[in-house]
């Protein structure tokens, strides 16, 4: 690299050679300051993504891995792996009171999306798609503006394309779960409502896998936030043995969704690997 620089630069400073960067001088302020002082103080939050995204594209592009391997591990655990990560990702994006404000901590996965293609840190992606999917497809396309900085960023069309098709299957997922497991489930063997003689208590259990179905169509429908991934609470009005019987389809298909992210917004599932 030396040498290259050697034959096309011609300043010298002392009799020493001078190397020209191209990036903007607060980015490689930041990195030389990671490159002496480490990163351990770096919060992977709204504040901090300038710092975290100038520090992680040079350290890529001057092939600093131990900077870039450290910045992808703070980023992993909200644009995690594992479906448990991803759950403990979103409690914490959950208030004492019970609401969900990621926004307030969690960086903007479109910014995610293409910090992530910039460096080819290709693992971010998944959960930063379905991250974003959760939004209306009109605010996904008008892009993300930055209350630090004003500047608006967008999806490429071609991410903004995979965005769409990730969310049509993760609608088709949905919609094969509620003809597979919700259109007239039956209470489970060991109900423990089956035996009674009133006919509203017999259909205990069977109402609230009706209202679950509701649920779910609600959110498809944009009622409410859409999350396929989401807890739901009709579930709650059965008894504990259909509780655990359909709890167990519930658990088995989060996980079969979660895996499938990958390939549905185009993207090679190997890099979970």
């Amino acid at each position: 690299m030396i040498e290259t620089l050697e034959s096309q630069q011609t300043r010298y400073i002392e009799g020493r050679l001078v190397l020209e960067l191209s990036e903007p001088s607060n980015d490689v302020y930041y990195f030389l300051l990671a490159l002496y002082d480490g990163i351990s103080t770096l919060k992977y939050d709204i504040n901090d993504f300038g710092l975290v995204s100038a520090i992680l594209q040079l350290a890529t592009k001057y092939e600093v891995q131990y900077l870039r391997t450290g910045i992808l591990c703070g980023l992993s655990p909200s644009w995690p792996r594992h479906l448990s990560q991803w759950e403990a990702r979103e409690a914490r994006a959950t208030n004492a009171a019970g609401v969900y404000e990621p926004r307030k901590f969690i960086i903007h996965p479109i910014l995610i999306i293409n910090l992530a293609r910039a460096v080819n840190a290709l693992e971010l992606l998944p959960a930063a798609f379905y991250d974003l999917s959760r939004s209306p497809p009109s605010a996904s396309a008008a892009g993300h503006t930055c209350p630090l900085t004003l500047t608006t960023h967008q999806l490429s069309d071609l991410d903004l394309l995979n965005l769409l098709r990730g969310k049509e299957h993760s609608s088709r997922f949905l919609s094969t779960f509620i003809v597979k497991e919700l259109e007239g489930r039956e209470p489970s063997m060991s109900c423990i409502h089956r035996m009674e003689v009133d006919a509203a208590r017999r259909r205990i259990c069977q109402a609230a896998f009706e209202a679950i179905t509701f649920e779910i169509l609600r959110d498809i429908n944009g009622t409410t936030r859409e999350d396929p991934l989401g807890r739901l609470s009709s579930v709650l009005r059965a008894c504990e043995y259909c509780r655990s019987e359909f709890g167990a389809a519930v658990d088995a298909a989060r996980e079969d969704f979660w895996q499938r992210l990958p390939t549905w917004f185009g993207i090679d599932p190997v890099v979970w690997n």
